[in-house]
Parts: structure tokens; C-alpha cells; sequence
């Protein structure tokens, strides 16, 4: 199963090292989360690549998933401060 569901072409650097990818183009409304490579997951000290499965949902997070140990951790996006994180959702990690 693909992860990646939107073109990654335009490169950004968030402060805390992660670097993400937006599909870029003057259409583009989901920014730099389309592919975020070394983010941050939450409550780890793990980083990993991860996709944003759709548009943002509210103001503050992109829905999102990664792989973790062979399994596909579904969560999603946050920024603050510029520096992206990725939040698993019902404590799968």
C-alpha cells in the first residue's frame, strides 16, 4: 500500500530539522505536508517520514499517517513555532 497520496516537488525546512514537501503550483492549498521527511512523532524520540493522507481539517493539524515497525500509524500534522510534528492518534505507537 502506497503512502503517498499528493506530489512532493517544492522543498521547506522547518526549524526542527523535518523537511517537508508541497505539491507546489499556484493551486496548491496544503503547503509543505503533502511529504514531511525526518518529523518528529510525538511522545518518541523516533523520526520517521510521513504523508498527508488529505486536506487540513481544522486551522491547527493536516490528517496524516507514517510507518512505524511495519505498521501504517495513522495521525496527524501540527506546526508551532515552525517546527512540524507528527501526533499518532489513539495512542498507536
Amino acid at each position: 500500500m502506497a503512502l503517498q497520496k499528493f506530489r512532493a516537488s517544492e522543498q521547506y525546512k522547518f526549524a526542527n530539522g523535518a523537511i517537508g514537501w508541497s505539491p507546489g503550483g499556484c493551486f496548491d492549498c496544503l503547503g509543505p505536508y503533502a511529504k514531511v521527511q525526518n518529523c518528529p512523532i510525538a511522545g518518541t524520540e523516533e523520526k520517521r517520514t510521513a504523508y498527508a493522507t488529505n486536506y487540513a481539517d481544522t486551522f491547527f493539524s493536516i490528517p496524516a499517517q507514517c510507518r512505524y515497525q511495519g505498521k501504517i500509524i495513522k495521525g496527524f500534522f501540527t506546526v508551532e513555532d515552525d517546527n512540524c510534528v507528527f501526533n499518532p492518534i489513539n495512542g498507536q505507537i
